[in-house]
């Protein structure tokens, strides 16, 4: 097996596993355990893994602080922010996450129909005040300062009074093993919240969320209702994903 095909495999695994072992590779790909480390550590050296002791995990998501990149143009993020607007129907309870494709949808929702928006974003919140056709509910609590968005027993609390049409949410780390993740405890607890109350939930994500993971645990892949993500994004994910019933939908 050629070293090129060979680290393929050992790719693919990792992405059905969510978890690789030297050992396990060793038989498998029918090499030495040393040509399989050699190998992990040339993928974890191209950023294609995280080499860990005795194997390899996916590639873990940085978080990066939405306080410091709120004002960056991403055309990426506005592009999917663009085509997630097709799901809000005239009448419905539409749920905003926090995040930067977020507030792009903020910035541009449709104003010739009635609709409800709910949002533990007081910067998604601001982006509303004057929308006439809106009805704005703020979701109190402690504000989860790296995220601009209430977080906590409060915010739950108040989450699980509302039921849903429609959730947008802003995905931090997506494996089609390992799900839905993300590096915060409290934040995660909430989006468990919001999902669990939401008929129809739309995860907006660009390729670079995708076949990540986080340190804590949101919910399984086929909790979306819908993915919307970028033309670049790996067709081998989308494929599992669609598999699991997830909508993909291509910005």
């Amino acid at each position: 097996m050629l070293l090129q095909e060979r680290q393929h495999r050992i790719l693919e695994m990792l992405r059905a596993q969510g978890r690789v072992y030297a050992t396990e590779l060793s038989h498998f790909l029918g090499v030495s355990e040393d040509t399989v480390r050699r190998d992990l550590n040339s993928l974890s050296q191209q950023g294609l893994l995280r080499r860990v002791h005795g194997g390899a995990l996916p590639c873990q998501h940085d978080l990066v602080d939405y306080r410091d990149r709120k004002d960056e143009v991403e055309p990426a993020k506005q592009a999917i922010a663009l085509k997630a607007l097709s799901f809000i129907q005239p009448g419905q309870t539409v749920l905003i996450d926090s995040g930067s494709t977020c507030l792009h949808i903020a910035q541009n929702l449709p104003t010739h129909f009635p609709f409800t928006v709910v949002t533990p974003s007081p910067l998604i919140a601001s982006q509303l005040i004057s929308h006439e056709n809106i009805e704005l509910i703020l979701v109190g609590g402690r504000v989860f300062k790296p995220a601009i968005m209430s977080v906590g027993a409060a915010t739950n609390a108040m989450l699980q009074e509302i039921h849903f049409d429609l959730c947008f949410l802003g995905v931090f780390a997506l494996h089609t093993s390992s799900g839905l993740m993300i590096n915060n405890l409290e934040e995660a607890q909430t989006l468990k919240v919001m999902i669990a109350q939401s008929e129809t939930v739309v995860g907006l994500a660009d390729a670079s969320k995708l076949d990540k993971v986080g340190t804590h645990y949101i919910a399984s892949c086929n909790k979306l209702s819908a993915l919307v993500t970028s033309n670049d994004a790996n067709e081998a994910i989308l494929a599992e994903l669609s598999e699991a019933g997830v909508e993909i939908v291509k910005a």
